[in-house]
């Protein structure tokens, strides 16, 4: 006879599995077994059965499932096995040799494997445990805190044995197979952040470092989303020790160090379609590349005339001119809506440049003054969309001397002229011949040629605003 707790509750014989019931009688077996030879009181088993308050007939329930379970065991032979279900006052005891249940000999074989002693024998040790799962530990019970709160005891157990099971795996050489090992845990497990911390130093010595450095930066990113906090001591020391450890053939980086592979780049999408505008972006590039290299440009234009489009599109096209990355933030100035608030904008930007949560300030002032830190010696382009005043700009400028910012407004925003020497870009409507493409490339070239007076009619009721024409 054979008792199952990692996964589906069940007991087995070698004629078949035992018809245990209902969830509750399960949950009832299932109690006992975590506590096997242990006296289990009558009001703990009622307590776990119920989550809230129990019914007037609960002790009565609770006996009709053990008086089943008793029968159910005797007629499949338990008593030949050692077990048997008794009755002591207000408490009942599952007697029964422990090694018929899967929770205690997972418990043995992992307390005999010695990774980093006898690898080899630890394997073996380990993988017969976690072959003994079929599923979420203690399925099939009643969905109350005492059983979830066991079940997420037992899933530690079994998460601290794969970890183990890939030290094992490291300490013989097979850094592939241990990073195999951790990853389809890591995947299910996100948030667990000692699997990360073993995964990446086994990625980086099968040779997968920039896989090592994503998986520290993508549970970075979660770890702020879902919880607000930022990466332990484990986790930060297994990234530090990448980075100061380099990839093979590579120079090693400083932990402090902002490397190329962490560059945001957080544009939209470039724009499908785009067309035209060629005078006007050749007349940015000269301004960010020219002599006053850098600096601030404001794109201004009535509305639909496409400067969020223009200013994409353009960015787009600078990938290799902003190595320190590419930042974008809708400022929401004309959305009519609220305005994006500079500590809200900051923050998304602090993230998105490497700071932990935890250590980004309150105030937006002192969150300014971190952000101008981080920014200084890149090379960054920063697109701030939809301004509605320089005021919301301001505090959202970098301080690197190298460092572009790309504004686009309604507004002229001529305090930004006046106080941050800001150049404008002014868009006009698109001519008639731009128009009628930008219409081709909406309804097709073949029906444009067809009527052409028609498209250009059309370009001009429309006042060439790329935004009407696409509607």
């Amino acid at each position: 006879m054979r008792f199952s707790l990692l996964g589906p509750v069940t007991a087995a014989t070698a004629a078949g599995e035992v018809p245990l019931g209902p969830a509750k009688r399960r949950s009832v077996l299932a109690m006992l077994l975590l506590r096997p030879n242990t006296a289990v009181a009558l009001e703990q088993l009622i307590g776990s059965l119920w989550e809230d308050e129990p019914p007037a007939h609960a002790r009565t329930v609770v006996q009709g499932h053990v008086s089943r379970l008793r029968a159910v065991l005797a007629e499949a032979g338990a008593e030949a096995h050692g077990v048997s279900l008794a009755t002591h006052g207000s408490a009942y005891l599952l007697r029964l040799p422990e090694e018929l249940v899967d929770t205690v000999r997972f418990g043995e074989l992992v307390g005999r494997a010695r990774p980093g002693e006898e690898p080899e024998r630890a394997v073996e040790l380990l993988r017969e445990a976690l072959g003994l799962w079929h599923g979420p530990a203690l399925s099939g019970t009643v969905s109350t805190p005492p059983f979830a709160a066991a079940a997420h005891a037992l899933e530690e157990r079994r998460l601290t044995a794969v970890e183990s099971l890939a030290r094992a795996h490291g300490a013989l050489g097979d850094h592939d197979r241990a990073a195999a090992v951790l990853q389809a845990e890591a995947v299910r497990h996100p948030l667990r952040e000692s699997l990360v911390a073993a995964l990446m130093p086994a990625l980086y010595r099968a040779g997968r470092q920039s896989e090592a450095i994503e998986w520290f930066h993508r549970t970075r990113r979660l770890l702020a989303d879902e919880l607000g906090v930022a990466p332990g001591e484990g986790l930060r020391s297994a990234y530090d020790r990448i980075l100061r450890s380099g990839a093979r053939g590579r120079p090693v980086v400083r932990a402090e160090e902002p490397p190329s592979w962490h560059a945001p780049q957080s544009l939209p999408r470039r724009p499908t379609g785009f067309l035209g505008r060629d005078r006007e972006l050749d007349g940015l590039t000269r301004l960010v590349d020219g002599p006053a290299a850098g600096g601030v440009v404001v794109v201004t234009g009535p509305a639909g005339v496409g400067k969020t489009a223009f200013a994409v599109h353009w960015a787009h096209g600078r990938d290799d001119a902003f190595p320190g990355g590419r930042l974008f933030a809708d400022l929401r100035g004309f959305s009519g809506g609220e305005e994006a608030a500079p500590g809200e904008v900051l923050r998304e930007f602090l993230l998105a440049l490497g700071t932990p949560a935890g250590r980004i300030p309150d105030s937006p002032q002192a969150a300014s003054a971190l952000y101008r830190s981080l920014t200084a010696g890149r090379r960054l382009l920063v697109v701030l969309d939809n301004a509605r005043s320089s005021a919301q700009v301001r505090p959202l400028l970098p301080a690197g001397g190298e460092c572009a910012t790309l504004v686009t407004s309604r507004s002229r925003l001529d305090g930004l002229v006046a106080t941050d020497s800001a150049r404008p870009v002014r868009l006009r409507s698109l001519g008639t011949d731009d128009g009628v493409a930008l219409l081709g490339t909406v309804l097709g070239p073949e029906r444009v040629l067809e009527e052409p007076d028609a498209a250009a009619e059309l370009v001009a009721l429309c006042d060439g605003l790329p935004l009407a024409l696409r509607v």
